[in-house]
């Protein structure tokens, strides 16, 4: 199991790249929710956790090296003034913190014959002033063959799911694709709301309904 946006962690000589805490805090720098339920669920099933501890503004470690939006300068409209005319020396320090992470992947993978991976993400209930009414999202790139069976537990278990909602699954170089697709191993990103993560006991209901839905799908396959 992986969580690439689990931290929002800034080094304190960033200065909180420019911006107030209160966009620290929030979904801008991090999966709200997304550590604390990687946690739980992968102590539940018994799973290895691979999880980010930068946040994604520092580096997105679910991008390709070579994209473009690896270091943002602009998220959710706000200006992120540290990431303005970094110097190639900031560039290689951050660039330590992804492959220290993609390194680290890789080597579960290795020792320990990894053949299933799940990534974790959280998503805001409201996007352009428009509530979400999906809870869960099951995202896939060419090879649904996991992603297919989540959809079908979420579905018998009554709850709303998007498929490759509310966003797509099938971006170049992510930490899936990386890890994943092109090693042949099944996979799936589970997005949650990030309002169904805001307290320890929707945690746990959360942490409850992905168990019974992973083990299921799995046992599909």
């Amino acid at each position: 199991m992986i969580a690439d946006h689990a931290s929002n962690f800034i080094d304190k000589n960033k200065n909180n790249l420019g911006l107030q805490r209160s966009v620290v805090d929030s979904h801008i720098a991090y999966d709200l929710g997304i550590r604390e339920l990687a946690i739980i669920l992968s102590s539940q099933l018994n799973s290895h956790l691979v999880m980010g501890e930068y946040s994604r503004l520092i580096i997105d470690l679910n991008r390709d090296i070579s994209d473009p939006t690896l270091i943002s300068e602009i998220s959710d409209k706000i200006i992120i003034k540290g990431n303005l005319d970094l110097s190639k020396n900031e560039i290689r320090s951050r660039v330590k913190y992804y492959r220290k992470y993609h390194d680290l992947i890789k080597k579960k993978i290795a020792d320990y014959d990894i053949k299933i991976i799940i990534s974790l993400h959280s998503f805001n209930p409201v996007f352009k002033n428009k509530k979400r009414n999906i809870r869960y999202g099951v995202l896939s790139n060419s090879d649904k063959r996991l992603s297919n069976k989540i959809l079908d537990q979420f579905k018998i278990n009554n709850i709303l799911v998007g498929d490759n909602e509310p966003y797509k699954g099938n971006l170049f170089g992510d930490s899936l694709y990386r890890h994943a697709l092109k090693n042949r191993l099944h996979h799936s990103l589970i997005e949650v709301r990030n309002d169904m993560l805001d307290s320890p006991k929707k945690i746990q209901k959360v942490s409850a309904l992905l168990k019974k839905v992973l083990l299921s799908s799995i046992k599909h396959l």
